[in-house]
């Protein structure tokens, strides 16, 4: 499988956007990726829709209404995460839940303490199915330095529609484009059974290459980049990556979110730091000092030359940062 990159005279490529014109068209081959750190849980059942909806920071009616995925998180009493995940719509009383693997135990108790009598079932799916990310890993960034502002609170359908065609016929498989940035490609919900090679036999198996690029566009993910309990959901830009809505009723933890949101003050946000040398060895949580030596930040990640870290926001004052480790 391949993505046109850089450039058709005018021409619609995936949802209809058109492209800018470059004299050059170029080619480039996508890359796919097994997500191992990441597991399933199946929930379904009449109330299944309902349930979710009480405890997600999402609205559940994007799914309902055509989405194929949405990015959310599950938070405690205090507003703080405690999961973050992606919902998928199997239809309309099945869902899955992707969740980091060594939180899956933990967000099963969380979903079934809130169960209550509702005619629901609860079940791990890690062993029958293989979560595939596919994406560009030589995604220019020059070309995505403007933001929308107005579609940071859209409509996550328009993110998740599947966009990324497979060869053949495979049942059971979920297609969709990543809910939390186009920039992320698309995921895969593929049955342990079928080989990914079935779905798309051109596509180029790469290890690492996902992280990496998550790290360049500052999306944290898992119990280690977002432990639990120490961050807000807009802090983990939560509001940026289409995770959250302020429109729907009430869930866990909404009244700090909608607090923080409304009054604007978000005091820290996870973001990507960039070095001039390979930074691998960056313990966590290693402190980010500006040239005051003070603290503004810790780092929750590192690979090669990047790092994501969680850094408070000094208004626009330009800041020298440097790590100390």
């Amino acid at each position: 499988m391949f993505r046109i990159l850089d450039c058709m005279r005018y021409c619609k490529l995936l949802c209809g956007t058109n492209l800018h014109v470059m004299s050059n068209l170029v080619v480039r081959q996508l890359h796919g990726e097994p997500q191992r750190h990441r597991s399933l849980v199946l929930i379904k059942g009449k109330e299944a829709a309902e349930f979710l909806q009480g405890l997600i920071t999402n609205d559940i009616n994007h799914l309902q209404y055509g989405a194929k995925s949405m990015y959310t998180m599950l938070l405690n009493i205090q507003g703080r995460v405690l999961f973050d995940t992606i919902v998928y719509r199997r239809d309309e009383k099945n869902f899955m839940v992707e969740c980091d693997n060594d939180k899956l135990n933990q967000l099963v108790r969380h979903l079934r303490m809130y169960r209550v009598r509702r005619k629901i079932d609860i079940e791990c799916i890690d062993n029958d199915y293989h979560i595939w990310c596919v994406f560009d890993p030589h995604l220019n960034f020059k070309d995505i330095t403007h933001v929308n502002l107005e579609s940071l609170y859209m409509n996550p359908r328009a993110e998740s529609e599947v966009l990324l065609q497979v060869s053949g016929e495979v049942d059971d498989v979920i297609v969709t484009r990543d809910p939390r940035m186009k920039y992320l490609g698309h995921r895969l919900i593929v049955p342990s059974k079928t080989s990914v090679t079935e779905i798309l036999p051109s596509i180029q198996h790469s290890e690492g290459g996902f992280k990496m690029l998550r790290y360049r566009l500052g999306v944290g993910e898992g119990m280690v980049e977002l432990p639990s309990t120490k961050c807000l959901p807009l802090e983990a830009n939560c509001d940026y990556l289409h995770g959250v809505s302020f429109h729907k009723g009430c869930y866990i933890g909404q009244e700090l979110t909608a607090r923080t949101f409304h009054t604007g003050v978000v005091r820290k946000r996870y973001m990507p730091l960039i070095f001039s040398r390979d930074v691998s060895d960056l313990p966590f949580d290693a402190s980010i000092i500006n040239e005051k030596g003070k603290t503004v930040g810790k780092v929750r990640g590192s690979k090669d030359h990047c790092c994501e870290a969680s850094d408070k926001l000094l208004s626009r004052k330009l800041i020298k940062e440097k790590v100390n480790w």
